[in-house]
Order: C-alpha cells, then sequence, then structure tokens
C-alpha cells in the first residue's frame, strides 16, 4: 500500500503536536500464580472530568479455564466510589487494579447482568503484555511531528482539496441537529448526577428494553430481537446517528456481527483547535477508540490499564476481535456518571487524536501514542429545497477496507436524515467523488438522481457503496482512497416523468442519417416537456424496418438483452482490474437519462419465438466451437440525454432503412 500518501492527507496532516508523552514505565506487577483469595487491592478510574480517582477491589479467586484459555480473577469493588456508581459500570473497562503496589491486570466484564454490579473479572496483566508483541503489518509510516512535514507534491495537491473539510473539522462543525451539545460541559454538579441516577433507577425496565443503557462490562452482549430471539454483537456506541440513520448502520455492520447503540451518553467533544492532543495520560486515564471520528463517530470509552514508553494497553476485553486495527485513539472526558439497579454507564465524550489502536484482541486492545491511523476523510453537504436547510458534516474514517465502503454509506445516509429530519417520499440529486489512485485520472465521479415513496436516503449512497466495494475488494492489487466528497439535494416533490409519444422527424432514412427524435414528457402533476434527441443510424445498417427503445435509464433494457440471443456473459470477470469496473460501473445509464437503443423485431408468433430460440442455440453452439463462448457481446449503439425527471417508463418505435 502506498500509506505515504494515503495517511499524509487525512486531519492528521493538517495539525502538529500540542505537547509530548510523559515518559512513563510499566510498574512491578503480579501474576496470577501469585494472587490468593482475600488479597486487597486499589483500581484507578476516573468518573467526572479526567482526575483519576480510586476505589478497593477485594480478590476472590482466580478462574482457570483450561489449557491455552485466559484465565480470569474475581473480584469484588467497594469504596464510596462504588456507592456511588452502584457497581463496576461500562467505561471503567481496562482500570488498572493493584495489590501491594503491583499491578495485576485490568477491569474488564461484569459477571451477568442479573448479579451483583460489585463483583468483576479482572483480565490478568500477563495476558494484556502479549498484545505488544504481535506483529503490526496494518502500522503507518506517517507520524505528526512537531516540525511541519514536507509533504511529496501529488500529496500537497490533495491536502489542498481538502482545505475547507479540514477547517470543518477543527471548528467541529455542524453542531446543527446535534442533540448531544448538552453534555459536552466537562462538570457535572452532584445534585446532577444524583438526578441522572434517580431519572435511570426510575426508568429501569424501559431502558433495558430499549437496550440504551446495556451493561458494557460484559463484553458480549445479548440483545432482545423480534419474537423475544437472542441475538449476540459486538456493542458500539455512536453518536451523529439517530432514528433511520442508526437502524441503516446497524444493517451495514451486521455481517461483521457489530451492534450499533445510541446511549445518548458519548459525544465528540467540540474543538476550537487542532484534532490532535496532547498526551497526559496515565494509567487509569479515560481513552477513547473510534472507527470513525467527527461529526459522525463509532467507537467505546475506557480506561488506560498501563503505558510503557508510548506503547498503552486498555479496555482489558476486545472492542471489535479484529486483532491487528487501524483505529483512533483518543483521550475522553467524563462528564459523569448514569447508573442504575443492576448497571451503569459513563457519560463521555471522545477528546483528541493522541494516537493509533492497533491490536484489538481477547485480552484488550493497545496502541501507540503519538502515532497516527491511516484515514479516509469524508464531506457531506446536504441541502433540502423545503427546510431551505444548507448542512455540511465532515468525518474521518480510519483505513479498514472491510468496514470503510459501509462506515462511508451510513455517513453519507445519516447526513441526509439528519438534514431533512423525515422518511417522507422525495427526490434526491446526488453527486460525489472518490479521490484514489484505483484510476488513472486519480478521481471518480458519478452523478445521479432518485426518488422513492419512502425513504429514498438508502438509494442515494446505493452507488458510492457500490464503488467503494470495487476499490476495496479488488483481488489484484490493494488501492489508496484518499478522500470522499458528496453533495446530496432533496426536494419532497415528485420529479418522474413518463414519455408520453417520439416522434421522428423522418419516417425513412439511410444508413449514416441523423434522424432527430422529438421525445414529449409528461412530468408528475406538471405541464408537459419536449426534448429533441438526435440518433445516428449505423453505417451498416440493413435494409427494412429498425426497432428504437426509448426508456428511462434506470429501467432494465429487457428488449435489448433480447437481441443478444442468451446471456453469454460470465457471473464476473476474474482478469478485469477495480480501474476496467469502475469504468463499466461509470457507464451504466443514470435514472435522468433517456436512453435510445435499437432493439430486436418484436416476436409475434410461436412459430417466430421457436425459430428464435433455435437461432440463439446455434450462435451458442457456434461460439462454442471457436472458443468465443463467454466473451461479453458487443452492446448495441446507445444514444443518452439527460434530463431534470426521472423516466420511469418505454417506448418503442420503427424506422424504414434504405440503402
Amino acid at each position: 500500500m502506498q500509506k505515504k500518501l494515503k495517511y499524509l492527507i487525512g486531519i492528521l496532516t493538517f495539525f502538529l503536536l500540542t505537547g509530548t508523552a510523559n515518559v512513563m514505565a510499566m510498574p512491578e506487577i503480579l501474576t496470577t500464580q501469585q494472587l490468593h483469595p482475600g488479597m486487597i487491592g486499589t483500581a484507578k478510574t476516573v468518573v467526572q472530568g479526567n482526575e483519576i480517582e480510586s476505589f478497593n477491589v477485594k480478590i476472590i479467586g482466580v478462574e482457570d479455564n483450561g489449557k491455552g484459555a485466559s484465565k480470569q480473577i474475581m473480584a469484588e469493588a467497594y469504596g464510596p466510589i462504588i456507592n456511588d456508581t452502584n457497581g463496576v459500570i461500562h467505561g471503567m473497562s481496562g482500570s488498572p487494579v493493584y495489590v501491594d503496589g503491583r499491578l495485576i491486570g485490568a477491569v474488564a466484564r461484569g459477571i451477568g447482568s442479573d448479579t451483583n454490579p460489585r463483583v468483576f473479572y479482572i483480565t490478568p496483566i500477563e495476558d494484556m503484555l502479549q498484545l505488544w508483541q504481535f506483529p503490526d503489518p496494518k502500522a503507518d509510516t506517517g507520524q505528526i511531528n512537531q516540525v511541519k512535514i514536507d509533504l511529496p507534491s501529488s500529496a500537497q495537491r490533495v491536502v489542498a482539496d481538502n482545505e475547507e473539510l479540514a477547517r470543518l473539522l477543527k471548528k467541529g462543525q455542524p453542531a446543527a441537529n446535534n442533540n448531544m451539545a448538552a453534555v459536552t460541559a466537562r462538570k457535572v454538579t452532584k445534585a446532577a448526577k444524583a438526578a441522572m441516577q434517580s431519572e435511570q433507577q426510575n426508568n429501569t425496565a424501559e431502558k433495558a428494553v430499549k437496550t440504551e443503557f446495556v451493561d458494557m462490562t460484559n463484553w458480549k452482549n445479548k440483545y432482545g430481537g423480534e419474537d423475544d430471539t437472542v441475538q449476540e454483537g459486538i456493542p458500539l456506541a455512536v453518536n451523529g446517528f439517530s432514528g433511520a440513520g442508526l437502524d441503516y448502520l446497524k444493517k451495514e455492520l451486521a455481517p461483521f456481527n457489530m451492534y450499533p447503540y445510541e446511549t445518548g451518553l458519548m459525544t465528540t467533544k467540540q474543538s476550537t483547535g487542532s484534532l490532535v492532543g496532547n498526551t497526559a495520560v496515565q494509567p487509569g486515564s479515560s481513552v477513547g477508540v473510534a472507527l470513525s471520528y467527527g461529526d459522525f463517530s463509532v467507537g467505546a470509552i475506557g480506561t488506560i490499564t498501563a503505558i510503557d514508553g508510548n506503547k498503552i494497553l486498555a479496555f482489558g476485553h476486545p472492542f471489535t476481535y479484529r486483532g491487528n486495527v487501524n483505529y483512533f485513539m483518543t483521550d475522553a472526558d467524563i462528564v459523569g456518571t448514569a447508573s442504575g439497579l443492576v448497571n451503569g454507564q459513563k457519560v463521555s465524550s471522545f477528546g483528541k487524536i493522541i494516537g493509533r489502536i492497533n491490536q484489538d484482541r481477547y485480552s484488550g486492545v493497545s496502541g501507540i501514542i503519538g502515532k497516527y491511523p491511516s484515514v479516509v476523510p469524508i464531506k457531506v453537504t446536504v441541502d433540502d429545497k423545503l427546510l431551505e436547510r444548507h448542512n455540511v458534516y465532515a468525518a474521518n474514517i480510519a483505513y479498514d477496507e472491510d468496514l470503510l465502503p459501509n462506515l462511508a454509506a451510513s455517513i453519507a445516509y445519516a447526513s441526509l436524515d439528519r438534514t431533512i429530519d423525515s422518511l417522507s417520499s422525495g427526490t434526491a440529486n446526488v453527486e460525489f467523488a472518490i479521490r484514489t489512485n484505483a484510476v488513472d485520472s486519480g478521481k471518480i465521479t458519478r452523478s445521479n438522481m432518485y426518488y422513492n415513496n419512502a425513504d429514498v436516503g438508502q438509494f442515494s449512497v446505493g452507488e458510492l457503496l457500490q464503488l467503494l466495494n470495487i476499490i476495496c475488494a479488488d483481488t489484484n492489487k490493494q488501492y489508496d482512497i484518499l478522500g470522499i466528497d458528496m453533495k446530496l439535494s432533496f426536494d419532497e416533490k415528485r420529479k418522474t416523468a413518463s414519455i408520453i409519444s417520439v416522434v421522428p422527424d423522418r419516417a425513412v432514412a439511410y444508413p449514416g442519417d441523423i434522424v432527430n427524435l422529438k421525445v414529449t414528457l409528461q412530468p408528475y402533476r406538471g405541464q408537459k416537456e419536449q426534448i429533441l434527441v438526435p440518433y445516428t443510424i449505423p453505417k451498416n445498417e440493413a435494409s427494412g424496418e429498425m426497432y428504437l427503445e426509448i426508456r428511462g435509464g434506470g429501467l432494465i433494457p429487457v428488449a435489448a438483452l433480447a437481441m443478444q440471443g442468451v446471456d453469454l456473459s460470465p457471473e464476473e470477470d476474474k482478469t478485469q482490474t477495480a480501474s476496467d469496473k469502475i469504468n463499466d460501473f461509470l457507464q451504466t445509464d443514470k435514472n435522468n437519462d433517456i436512453i435510445v437503443a435499437q432493439i430486436a423485431p418484436p416476436i409475434m408468433s410461436d412459430k417466430e419465438q421457436k425459430k428464435a430460440v433455435e437461432d440463439a442455440l446455434k450462435v451458442q453452439k457456434q461460439l462454442e466451437e471457436s472458443g468465443q463462448l463467454g466473451k461479453k457481446p458487443a452492446a448495441p449503439q446507445e444514444i443518452k440525454a439527460t434530463t431534470d425527471y426521472i423516466i420511469d417508463n418505454v417506448v418503442r418505435i420503427n424506422l424504414v432503412i434504405k440503402k
């Protein structure tokens, strides 16, 4: 992978570090063999702001799960903090636990949702230390230093293209429609904190049904589905996604066994300065891990277990359980806690980016402070004609070929959803550009138009998803994606039209002639319109009747396919490069195009139909004998004309051709 180009371009090329890392070393450790029941220890965590506090821990015992399996240390928490939070809560995961001043491991998992929330499991530190030994092939060569980096000329061009995106990210815009803004205060009074706890206690049953307060100290949680079925998933807390946008994200991440949920308790802290923060963190500090960062964030917040130089250990349990990864590491603020009868959660916000998470495994996550993930910046501009809204959203997606297409499409969909604030029928005009080295020009551009009477958003982001999948799933080569820019214009009006007549300016033509077709359109509940579409008769066209099909670009050209006799094209051509597939995709018809194409004469009788099948079989046999079977037949000549409407029907006419 050509990392230097992709990696210096995201958000991180725009900013310099504002501080340096504290040099810290690993403390002495105690292994599970050195522990015994009744030992008393101390755990460190943050329950408000960034001040590290302590609570007491009593070792119950060590659970041995057999050969090759990780051990777990069972313990009980107690003390003023635990009384306040009513037990071990989400966000404490990773909190370092010390016995006699020596590190034994990290707060990791609750015993169960219906058990005493003060009893929990600790992941042994000897298991977590192995995370630093795993290979890191996804490591990025780019690093933000305190001096300005000299970029290659091509990267400078990309940076210039992203200046507007950088400004948006620095300003943390838009705050519009962000219902999380109310929880960005750094301090919460005791009265407010008590009120949150009281509200949670009064609504425990309802919250459990909605899964808004999931006990994240249990890594694999069970969520109730339809008909009370149980499904397991990797829980991901999100910010910016809600309603239909969250539903779409759930659908896109379901193949990865990920379950996004909106707690209302995690935000991305708006910042007026650099997105890159200083690294004044220490064991017990809060830390964020994110797949995307900005107006739309997907991730989790836990606690740092240990620091050795610029390496950190955290969480004590997996985040996504995807092994070697490339995620954002951020500092974090804890606004306060919201505690229930059997579970609770820290009210938290992502802070600034401080490094890269590179391992995500059963015993926890590890990362490198001062190193940064490869990123793909995405900017989505949405205009709502009816509401007169103009919103610009910006986010960065940590580069992961598997997740990138789904996250990018979800961010685009959620941007539209947040702006139009409805699922009513409507028309969307879509334009997007993908900057990538998968094509010689360095940029893929595409536009289209969609109408749907229920949810036009899902159609609007479909082509972006498909093109990103082509790039990321290519079996021949790994390509760079340098950025995504998308513009969505929404109108509640139905902008469809039907072709009600097509009149050629002549009934008889000769090969090579240009025949002007007067196409009359009937827009939905509008006045008729006419456009002129010129069609050139092929120079090798035989004498006799010639049949033309005039259709909307979004309609399947059934008649044109019939002209080929049988579909001889393979399901997928494995020899095609990503560039070939992209170029083929970009040639596909658009919904607001009028397509004029030659078609086969209509089959009027059973006898003619039987003869057509026999002729097709003869052609197939000839192709088999000549070794040509499987090659894509040449497409019939097509003429395209772009309109302001989605064309929803087909009209056929015939001309007389003379030599």
